[in-house]
């Protein structure tokens, strides 16, 4: 048994301040407040103690990359954001030649296999060129059944998470398809109006990739694929609340439409993240960051609708989404659920991560007044060294 004290600890009910939790090998024992007087307890005064990231749309991170490189370059990027809290990562492949795609999903497969991500999302092949910000057009194809089974076969029984424009020919197809073999289904990626939106939401679509990012922009008229995303209760809401893909109004405002049980906040982090700036890959795009702002190199100079580049992806961590979120304004409980139990739902794994709660997996992220995380535990051993106690 292992007991950790003293800090203000979230739980699915509220803050603990101060208060403890009982650990038994790998999973949580039990939860409780108060102060414990206790020689072995690990003292965790002074800090916050939250449940494990579940980061359900990350490409790379560390100078690594899930896109391309080699098996032990993926395991780096996932090595990486466990390092920095996200104790659980779904590994993203953006849009290419399904050979390729089928060559990486084999490669994932086998890293899922060995417990070092949870699984594999395919942001494409089946995206609107529209809308396809850093992904590359050349390879987009309108969504196919029979391309849908020949990658969820390469997965081997990890295909997650699937992104797919549903405007597209063929789209509902997929979905259904999808649906029956346990797959998630994302909209993103797509110029589609509300009506579509709603139609594919009928269909078994429940998910939103990046909300607001590569979607046709909401309309007092027209909603769109936003409006109509937001409207559903069963629809859960990626926003990439990072300070550079989204206004903070407008992350607050997907707050409170969503709720802390639909809202998902992700890193869409590339193999930048934790890097300096510099030349980097995302699939076959080559990036440039400057400010710590991932751009596609072939926009630089050819402005977007926004002004800019296209944004290709994000440098931050889901830790840093998570501090950006909470110094926005989103309350700590409602942060924490957004980065740990609701994706952990939509993953399929809220019997065995996500919360602090007994039972679940002894994952958590030890994190300074600031939201910096200063230690990480998955599956009850540290990643870093257990936390000193502040001064």
């Amino acid at each position: 048994m292992l007991l950790l004290a003293g800090g203000r600890v979230v739980t699915p009910d509220g803050v603990l301040d101060p208060g403890w939790i009982r650990l038994a090998g790998d999973v949580i024992d039990a939860v409780g407040s108060g102060r414990v007087l206790e020689e072995l307890a690990v003292d965790l005064r002074g800090r916050w103690v939250l449940p494990g990231f579940v980061d359900v749309h990350v490409h790379g991170g560390g100078g690594a990359s899930f896109t391309e490189g080699t098996s032990d370059q993926a395991r780096q990027a996932a090595a990486f954001h466990r390092g920095q809290g996200s104790t659980t990562v779904l590994a993203s492949l953006v849009t290419a030649p399904l050979a390729e795609l089928e060559a990486r999903a084999g490669l994932l497969a086998g890293l899922a296999d060995e417990g070092a991500i949870a699984g594999l999302h395919l942001e494409g092949p089946f995206l609107s060129p529209a809308r396809r910000g850093a992904q590359d057009p050349r390879h987009m194809i309108a969504p196919d059944v029979a391309v849908f089974e020949r990658l969820h076969a390469a997965a081997r029984g990890h295909l997650r998470v699937i992104t797919l424009a549903p405007e597209l020919p063929g789209a509902f197809a997929v979905i259904q398809a999808a649906t029956r073999a346990g797959v998630t289904v994302a909209v993103g990626h797509t110029d589609a109006t509300a009506e579509v939106t709603l139609a594919a939401i009928d269909a078994g679509a429940t998910h939103a990739t990046h909300l607001f990012n590569g979607m046709r922009p909401p309309h007092h008229r027209e909603p769109g694929a936003v409006g109509a995303l937001l409207d559903r209760d069963e629809v859960t809401c990626e926003v990439i609340a990072d300070g550079v893909h989204l206004d903070d109004i407008m992350v607050r405002l997907t707050a409170r439409a969503a709720g802390p049980g639909r809202l998902v906040l992700v890193s869409d982090a590339m193999a930048a993240a934790g890097m300096p700036d510099g030349s980097y890959q995302l699939g076959s795009q080559r990036v440039t960051v400057a400010g710590g702002v991932a751009r596609l190199l072939e926009d630089l100079g050819r402005p977007g609708p926004g002004g800019d580049a296209a944004i290709a992806g994000s440098t931050a961590t889901l830790a840093d989404v998570v501090r950006h979120a909470i110094a926005a304004g989103l309350p700590v409980p409602d942060a924490a659920a957004a980065a740990s139990t609701t994706p952990a739902r939509v993953l399929g794994l809220a019997d065995r991560t996500g919360a602090l709660r007994p039972g679940l997996a002894a994952d958590l992220v030890v994190c300074d007044d600031d939201f910096h995380p200063r230690a990480v535990m998955r599956h009850g051993e540290w990643l870093t060294a257990p936390p000193a106690q502040p001064h």
